[in-house]
């Protein structure tokens, strides 16, 4: 075993200049398997044959040596040959003795290049110290509220599947205030530092994005595109209501869980209609500063939205008599004065409502719902997964990044809708604010089918 200790610049940059000498030692070109756990994004496969490149990020697939040696100072250093190897398997990796600055030494062994490729194993070793293990959200830094819940869930699905012994969840901005009585709240979870001290496959990315180097039992970020893989919806539904409920202000959660003010809640259908952002306004601009330039190229995400027309269908095939839209105060999305003529186009004996709140006031009407149509948004996607009372969903597609999937919690019902129209093709509508609107209120029902399986 050849360990290779590395000056802490080469993991920060690369830096021919720098007066501190850097080794350079001659390995085979075989397989390399580094035994360290705390590696930052990136170096997850990231050692050349001589020295560490900072410069360089590989895939987690291969590594791939560069044409020359990195400079040597004590002697020259010959060209080296390109490569590809496979990635180690994560079983082979070993927690390092310390905790120091984490990166500044590996112990660095070579295999025959046909050993098995790809990363295999099921986990990897945490640190071998006996120092607790911390995961730390910062929920808020990363667009609006319904992200905003999503980072703090996906923080904590990572720290329960870590067995971490604490969880210090930190309100960084963004709209959680209007909601949540959070600042910085620091607990315990079940099962805290109780199992096996490893990584499971499915957060080995979040891991790896989070973990602080000169802490490496301390793992911490914002938990939105970092998180674990294919968490059901049913575990972040448990964790919301365990550990973000008891975090709703006071006011909010007397909306929550009040009486139901009107009678015939059960036949009630409550759509979300995604505003603002997705019609040529600002991500936190709540009234416009001028007119939707019609001929714009449109907002991508407003082709993975349902048409005006799933609506229609959803009321037709369900047999709602009663119907609450909530939307943003700028009512820029093209279904609202769709809706507001729906009566009289479809003849329909249907009481239509249209709601633009507060924040809080509208996520309490989305959270109250008993059946609710999801947007391509993650604001009723949280509102969903956060509900006490929601029995039917409809949608059309996830949004991004969703705590909402098709493993469901128990008695609620998810009903999905498709059709062929998406971002890359939406023939023969145009790609501009026109086009859409063409879409949305023009759409043939007969196009959009009931899925026979959620996906």
């Amino acid at each position: 075993m050849t360990q290779v200790t590395l000056p802490v610049p080469a993991l920060t940059r690369q830096d021919s200049s720098a007066s501190e000498p850097r080794s350079c030692c001659r390995l085979g070109l075989g397989q390399l398997v580094l035994s360290a756990a705390t590696f930052s994004a990136g170096y997850a496969c990231g050692l050349s044959s001589t020295t560490l490149n900072a410069s360089f990020v590989p895939s987690l697939s291969t590594i791939k040596l560069p044409d020359i040696c990195p400079p040597c100072v004590q002697q020259p250093c010959s060209p080296c040959d390109q490569v590809t190897v496979p990635c180690p398997a994560s079983q082979t990796f070993a927690a390092p003795a310390a905790t120091g600055n984490v990166g500044t030494s590996f112990d660095v062994r070579t295999t025959s290049a046909t050993t098995t490729p790809g990363l295999i194993a099921s986990s990897m070793p945490l640190a071998a110290t006996s120092e607790a293990v911390i995961v730390k959200v910062f929920a808020g830094g990363n667009g609006r509220l319904g992200n905003n819940i999503g980072q703090l869930l996906h923080g904590l699905a990572f720290a329960l599947r870590m067995h971490a012994d604490l969880v210090n969840l930190v309100a960084s901005g963004g709209q959680l205030p209007q909601i949540f009585a959070l600042k910085n709240l620091t607990m315990s979870l079940p099962g805290a530092g109780e199992g096996p001290r490893n990584i499971p496959k499915e957060c080995m990315q979040a891991a790896i994005g989070s973990r602080m180097k000169k802490e490496p039992n301390t793992y911490a970020g914002g938990f939105w595109t970092t998180r674990c893989d294919k968490v059901p919806a049913k575990e972040y539904h448990e964790l919301a209501l365990q550990y973000i409920w008891p975090l709703i202000k006071p006011e909010v959660k007397a909306c929550l869980e009040g009486p139901d003010e009107a009678p015939g809640q059960e036949q009630q259908l409550t759509i979300h209609l995604r505003g603002n952002d997705l019609w040529n306004m600002g991500e936190f601009e709540l009234m416009p500063k001028k007119p939707v330039n019609m001929e714009a190229g449109a907002h991508h995400w407003l082709w993975a939205n349902p048409p005006c027309t799933m609506y229609e269908k959803i009321i037709r095939e369900e047999g709602f008599t009663q119907v609450l839209i909530v939307t943003s105060p700028d009512r820029r999305h093209a279904c609202v004065p769709w809706f507001e003529n729906f009566r009289a186009r479809t003849g329909l004996n249907v009481k239509i409502t249209l709601q633009t709140n507060s924040l809080a006031e509208d996520f309490c009407t989305l959270a109250r719902a008993r059946n609710l149509v999801l947007s391509f948004s993650t604001l009723s996607n949280a509102a969903a997964i956060m509900s006490k009372r929601v029995k039917r969903v409809y949608l059309r597609q996830f949004a991004l990044n969703s705590m909402m999937n098709c493993d469901i919690w128990p008695d609620v019902s998810m009903v999905q809708y498709s059709m062929p129209i998406s971002e890359q093709h939406h023939e023969p509508y145009n790609n501009t604010y026109a086009g859409v609107t063409e879409w949305f209120q023009t759409y043939n029902m007969s196009l959009i089918t009931r899925s026979p399986s959620c996906k």
